[in-house]
C-alpha cells in the first residue's frame, strides 16, 4: 500500500534502521522533513535542528535539506556540523549529546574515523572500551557479568579481527580489572560521555570534517607551466588547531588557480577555512565569511568571494558529491555567519528557512534576544517578533510591545494548516487560517500589529551555534603595491617630499565643498604612482574641516579591491586626502561617451563590483551616503577585451549638502518627503545605501543615462525603467529581480547586498568567458596581487615607463601611472633643490599661473599634463626677470628618455597682464621659426586659461652673463674667443 511506504534511516542510539513514513504531500517529502521526524522521535529540540543531516548509508555524502529521498535507498541520521566546544553540546540539548555519543561510538567500533590509526592508538582505544563499558554500567545499571557476556560488542571490529585470541584475552582481563577498580565510584554518566567525546576529539579533531575529491586548474607559481586540471582534495575546516608551524599559506585566485594573496599565519592545516590538498600539503583557499554566494553549473561549483572579481571554480565527478559539498559550506555559513542566508538559494535551499522568511519569523533566538531587539529598534506599540520555540516543533512565541510599554509573550501552535491561539484564562483554543489574523487576536486593544523581520545581522547564540569563541581566521595583509604602503591603515604623507602636484588638473567636486587634482606619489626604487588629491576649498576649511577629517578617517579603514583606496593624508598646507587615481574618470561620463562600445557583460561586471563594495561597507558597519553612478570611478579599460574596472569612490562632503528633488531616485520611499526628521534618519540608515545601489545599478545598466526622476513612487512601479536598458539586460530574470526587489515598496522585502551579488553572479553568465575555469591571466590581464614585497619589487622593475597600466588586483598600483624612469634627481630636488641654486623653501619660487595653489601646496613639486603621453615637471627656479620666472623642469614622453628642459613663465599678478601676454605670444611665434645650433631650442608652448609656459632646451650652465661672472678666474682668452665666434655665427 502506498500509505505504508517508508524510508529506512539508521538510528545510532537504537543501533538499527527505523522506518520514517513517506509524507502525504509530495512537496513535504524532503530530507529536512525526515530529519525533523527523527528529531521528534528522539526528542531532539528545534534549537539544534540545524546541526543534523541525512547521509547516504555506507557513503560519505550528505543530502540537501530540500532534496527528495528515495525509498529504494538507506540513510544515516547524523550530527553533521561540529560546534566549537563539544562539551557544550549537552547544554544545548541533552538528547543530541547522547545521540552524538552513540554516533561517535559506532564509528569507532566500525573503523569509520580516518584519523585514528588502530595500531598507533591501540592502548588508547582499549581505554575507550573501558570508558564505554563503565558508561553502560552507570546508565543502564548493568553488572560486570553481563558486560563480560557481551564483551565483543564493545571491542572495535578491527582489533578483534586483526589480533590473536591471546591478545584479546589479555586485553579483556585488563579491561575488567580496570572496571572492577572504578565500578563503585560515583561518576555522572554525562561526565563519562564527555571524557570519551573530548579525548577522541583531541586525537581526531577532523572527525566531523568532510573531504571531497575534485579538480581545479593548476595553480600558478610552481605549476605555472602546466595546463589542464589538477586533481585535489577539498576540506572545509571550521576551527583552527593548536599546532603551529611558521609557514606562509596562500589564498588562490578566483579562477581556481594561482596565488591571489599571501597570508602570514600557521600551517594551512591548522587554520580554519576551505582548504585544497595538492603537492603534499594543504593550502588555504578562503574563510567561510568571505564566501558571498555559490553558483552551480552542471558539475562545476563557482564560489563568489569577497575581493575577487572572478569566481573560484571547482569541478566534481558527480552530482551527489557536489551537492554534499555545497550543503556543507552553506550549512556552516548559516551556523557561523548569517543564519538567515543560504549561499546557494537558487539551486539548493532549506524549505524550513524559506518558510520562516515568508512568515517574517525568527529562528529559535530565545526570549532575551527577542525583547532586547524590540527595545533596540525603538519600536512603537504593536511591534512584535515571532520566533521559533527552542523546545517544541510547530510552536512559536510572539513577543509584543504593548500599550503600557511592556513586552508580553504569546504562544502560537501551527497544526493542520491552522494557527492555534489559547489566550490566558480561556480554555477554548481559537483557530485562524492566516498568521496575520492570529496576531491581531492576541491583544484586541492594539489596532496596529507589525512584525520585526529577521535580519542577516542577527547574532543570537542559539542561531550561530558553530561560531568560534575566538576568531582565529588567517590574517591577511593589506592589498598594497609595496611594503611601505602595505600597512593596514592609511599613512601620513609628507607633501613636500613625496608628492608632485599636477597644476592644471584641478576640478571642483559635485558636493560644492571640495576640489580634486592629480599628483605623483613618489615611491622607493625611483618609481612613482599617479594619485588623486582631494581637499576642501579654501573658503570652506574653517567651517567643514571637522567633517572632512571624519570622512577621511572613515575611508582610511577601508581595504577592498572594489573601493577607491585612500593611501594617506597630508596634514598641513593643505589637509589633503591622497587617493587611488581613476585613469578614466567618472563612470557615468565614461558610459555616456561609449554607449555603443561597452557590452552588456561589462555593465554587469561593473554592477557586480558595486554590489561587492556595498557588501563590504555594510559588513563593516559603514554608511556611504552618496552611492551614484557618478560616484563610481573607472580605473581600467581595455577596449579590445571589453574589460572595464570601476570602483566606488568616497562620498566626499555630500553628507553636508542639502538634498533636493534631484536626489529622490536614490532615496527610499519612506524618506522621500525630505523632512528634517527623514533626512536625519536616512543619513544613518544602512538601507538607504542598498536602495541607492539599486538605482545606481539601473544607471549603469542604462549606460549612464541622465534622466530626471522627480516622482520615483510613480515612475518605478510602471517599469518604464526597463526601456532604457539593452535587450540582453532587460530580458535577464536576475537583473529584473535585482532592480524590482531593490525598489520594493515593502522595506522588509528589499534584497540585501549579498543577494544582489548572487543575482549578478548568475546574470554574468550571459558571456561564456565568465564561465571558464581560468588559470593565469584572466582574459589577458594578470591577476597577481603583488602583496609580497619581493613580488612587487620584481614586478615594478620590469614595468614600462610613463603610461604603463598595471593590470592587477592590487589597490596600490591598479590602473595607476607607474614609472621606473630616472627619478632620483626629481626626488632630491623635491626636497632639497640643487646645491648651487636657491632652495624651494620659499613659496614664491613656484610655478606662477595659479595663485590658489601657491597658497596651498607649499614646497611641492608639480607638473602639467601636455597629452596622454607627455608631461612637464617643474623643479627649482633658475631665475626671474621683468616678465616672469624661469624654472628647471623635465619632459617625459612615452617610450623616450626623460629630457631636462627650461620652463619660462610670466607673472599672473601684473596690472598689464593682457599686454604682457600678447608680447609673450609674439616672442613665442618668433622662437618657433628659429632653428640653429647656437640658439636655444624651442620645444613647445603651453597655453591653458591663464597659464602660459614656454618649454625650451635646458642649458646646464645657465646664462652667459652669470657664467662669465662665476668663471672669470678660470676662463682663458681662447675660451672667450670661442664664445664670441658662436655668437657671431647666429
Amino acid at each position: 500500500m502506498p500509505d505504508e511506504a517508508s524510508y529506512q534511516v539508521f538510528n545510532y542510539v537504537a543501533d538499527c534502521f527505523i522506518n520514517v513514513p513517506v509524507a502525504g504531500r509530495e512537496e513535504d517529502d524532503t530530507c529536512e522533513r525526515i530529519c525533523r521526524t527523527v528529531c521528534q522521535q528522539l526528542n531532539i529540540k528545534p534549537v539544534v535542528f540545524s546541526l543534523v543531516g541525512l547521509r547516504l548509508h555506507g557513503e560519505k555524502w550528505f543530502l540537501a535539506g530540500g532534496s527528495r529521498p528515495s525509498t529504494d535507498k538507506k540513510y544515516d541520521f547524523r550530527l553533521r556540523f561540529k560546534v566549537p566546544d563539544l562539551s557544550c553540546l549537552k547544554a544545548l540539548d541533552q538528547e543530541l549529546f547522547n545521540y552524538y555519543y552513540s554516533q561517535l561510538r559506532y564509528d569507532l567500533l566500525h573503523n569509520r574515523i580516518a584519523e585514528i590509526d588502530y595500531r598507533k592508538y591501540k592502548n588508547k582505544i582499549l581505554g575507550y572500551v573501558v570508558n564505554d563499558m563503565y558508561r553502560k554500567m552507570i546508565e543502564d545499571k548493568v553488572g560486570l557479568s553481563e558486560l563480560k557476556r557481551d564483551f565483543e560488542k564493545y571491542i572495535p571490529r578491527k582489533i578483534s579481527r586483526e589480533h590473536s585470541v591471546c591478545f584479546v584475552n589479555v586485553a579483556q582481563k585488563r579491561i575488567f580489572e580496570s572496571l572492577n577498580s572504578i565500578q563503585n565510584r560515583d561518576h555522572d554518566v554525562n561526565y563519562v560521555k564527555n571524557v570519551y567525546i573530548n579525548d577522541i576529539d583531541n586525537i581526531a579533531p577532523g572527525y566531523l570534517y568532510e573531504e571531497y575529491a575534485a579538480e581545479i586548474q593548476y595553480p600558478r607559481g610552481e605549476f605555472s607551466s602546466r595546463t589542464g586540471k589538477c586533481p585535489v582534495k577539498l576540506r572545509f575546516q571550521p576551527y583552527g588547531t593548536t599546532v603551529t608551524t611558521r609557514e606562509t599559506t596562500t589564498k588562490y585566485g578566483s579562477t581556481g588557480g594561482g596565488l591571489e594573496r599571501t597570508l602570514e599565519h600557521e600551517d594551512a592545516s591548522t587554520t580554519p577555512g576551505l582548504k585544497v590538498f595538492y603537492a603534499s600539503k594543504w593550502q588555504h583557499v578562503t574563510n567561510i565569511d568571505e564566501i558571498l554566494t555559490i553558483l552551480v553549473e552542471k558539475l562545476t561549483v563557482k564560489l563568489a568571494l569577497e575581493d575577487q572579481s572572478e569566481p573560484y571554480c571547482i569541478d566534481f565527478p558527480d552530482q551527489t558529491e557536489l551537492n554534499s559539498f555545497v550543503t556543507c559550506l552553506a550549512g556552516y555559513y548559516r551556523l557561523m555567519c548569517k543564519w538567515t542566508v543560504y549561499l546557494c538559494q537558487d539551486y539548493i535551499s532549506s524549505p524550513m528557512l524559506n518558510l520562516l522568511k515568508e512568515l517574517k519569523c525568527h529562528g529559535p533566538i530565545g526570549g532575551k534576544y527577542s525583547t532586547d531587539k524590540i527595545r533596540e529598534k525603538n519600536s512603537s506599540c504593536g511591534a512584535c517578533i515571532i520566533r521559533q520555540c527552542e523546545e517544541h516543533y510547530d510552536t512559536y512565541y510572539v513577543d509584543m510591545l504593548e500599550t503600557d510599554g511592556l513586552i508580553k509573550t504569546y504562544k502560537l501552535v501551527h497544526a493542520e494548516d491552522q494557527w492555534h491561539v489559547q489566550r490566558e484564562k480561556e480554555e477554548q483554543v481559537h483557530r485562524y487560517n492566516q498568521l496575520t489574523e492570529a496576531l491581531k487576536s492576541l491583544n484586541t486593544e492594539i489596532t496596529s500589529v507589525y512584525r520585526l523581520p529577521p535580519s542577516d545581522n542577527d547574532t543570537a547564540s542559539n542561531l550561530l551555534l558553530c561560531r568560534p569563541t575566538q576568531k582565529s581566521s588567517p590574517k591577511r595583509l593589506l592589498r598594497g603595491g609595496t611594503q611601505e604602503l602595505g600597512q593596514k591603515r592609511a599613512c601620513i604623507i609628507n607633501a613636500a617630499k613625496e608628492l608632485v602636484i599636477n597644476r592644471n588638473a584641478v576640478e571642483d567636486e559635485s558636493d560644492g565643498l571640495t576640489k580634486r587634482t592629480r599628483a605623483d606619489f613618489l615611491l622607493p626604487n625611483n618609481s612613482k604612482m599617479e594619485v588623486t588629491l582631494k581637499l576642501l576649498k579654501n573658503e570652506k576649511e574653517g567651517e567643514y574641516l571637522k567633517e572632512f577629517l571624519q570622512v577621511a578617517g572613515q575611508w582610511a579603514t577601508i581595504d577592498s579591491i572594489d573601493i577607491i583606496k585612500l593611501y594617506g593624508m597630508t596634514v598641513c598646507k593643505p589637509i589633503t586626502m591622497v587617493l587611488e587615481f581613476p585613469r578614466y574618470g567618472r563612470l557615468d561620463e565614461f558610459l555616456r561617451t561609449r554607449r555603443t562600445s561597452v557590452r552588456p557583460t561589462a555593465l554587469i561586471e561593473i554592477g557586480h563590483s558595486l554590489a561587492r563594495a556595498l557588501y563590504y561597507l555594510q559588513k563593516h558597519g559603514l554608511i556611504h551616503g552618496h552611492i551614484r553612478c557618478s560616484s563610481m570611478l573607472v580605473t581600467q579599460y581595455d577596449d579590445g577585451e571589453q574589460r572595464v574596472l570601476a570602483k566606488l569612490g568616497d562620498p566626499g562632503m555630500h553628507g553636508q549638502r542639502r538634498l533636493t528633488k534631484h536626489d529622490l531616485l536614490w532615496i527610499p520611499y519612506e524618506y522621500q518627503d525630505l523632512s528634517e526628521q527623514s533626512v536625519a534618519r536616512l543619513r544613518t540608515d544602512p538601507a538607504t545605501d542598498v536602495w541607492a545601489c539599486t538605482s545606481t545599478l539601473w544607471e549603469i545598466f542604462s549606460r549612464g543615462i541622465k534622466m530626471h526622476v522627480y516622482k520615483p513612487a510613480e515612475f518605478l512601479p510602471t517599469r518604464k525603467w526597463l526601456q532604457t536598458m539593452p535587450p540582453e539586460l532587460k530580458d535577464s530574470k536576475q537583473i529584473y529581480e535585482c532592480l524590482s526587489f531593490g525598489w520594493h515598496a515593502d522595506p522588509d522585502k528589499r534584497i540585501a547586498p549579498q543577494t544582489i551579488v548572487g543575482l549578478l553572479v548568475h546574470a554574468r553568465q550571459l558571456d561564456g568567458s565568465y564561465c571558464t575555469v581560468g588559470n593565469g591571466p584572466v582574459n589577458g590581464h594578470s591577476t597577481n596581487n603583488m602583496l609580497n614585497g619581493s613580488v612587487f619589487k620584481n614586478s615594478i622593475l620590469s614595468m614600462e615607463t610613463n603610461s604603463t597600466l598595471v593590470r592587477s588586483r592590487t589597490d596600490c598600483t591598479s590602473s595607476s601611472y607607474v614609472s621606473n624612469g630616472s627619478d632620483s634627481e626629481l626626488r632630491s630636488n623635491a626636497s632639497s633643490g640643487s646645491s648651487s641654486l636657491p632652495l624651494l623653501s620659499n613659496p614664491i619660487n613656484r610655478f606662477s599661473g595659479d595663485s590658489y595653489y601657491e597658497k596651498t601646496f607649499v614646497n611641492c613639486s608639480d607638473y602639467i599634463q601636455l597629452s596622454s603621453s607627455e608631461r612637464i615637471f617643474f623643479h627649482n627656479m633658475l631665475g626671474e626677470g621683468n616678465y616672469g620666472r624661469v624654472y628647471r623642469g623635465t619632459l617625459e614622453r612615452d617610450n623616450q628618455a626623460t629630457r631636462e628642459v627650461a620652463l619660462k613663465t610670466i607673472y599672473d599678478d601684473r596690472s598689464d597682464l593682457g599686454r604682457v601676454k600678447d608680447d609673450f605670444r609674439r616672442e613665442v611665434d618668433i622662437m618657433k621659426n628659429l632653428r640653429h645650433t647656437n640658439i636655444v631650442e624651442f620645444i613647445c608652448f603651453i597655453e591653458e586659461l591663464d597659464k602660459l609656459v614656454v618649454v625650451m632646451e635646458f642649458v646646464p650652465l645657465g646664462s652667459l652673463l652669470s657664467y662669465l661672472g662665476y668663471m672669470r678666474y678660470e676662463l682663458k682668452e681662447l675660451d672667450l674667443l670661442w664664445m664670441a665666434r658662436d655668437i657671431a655665427n647666429v
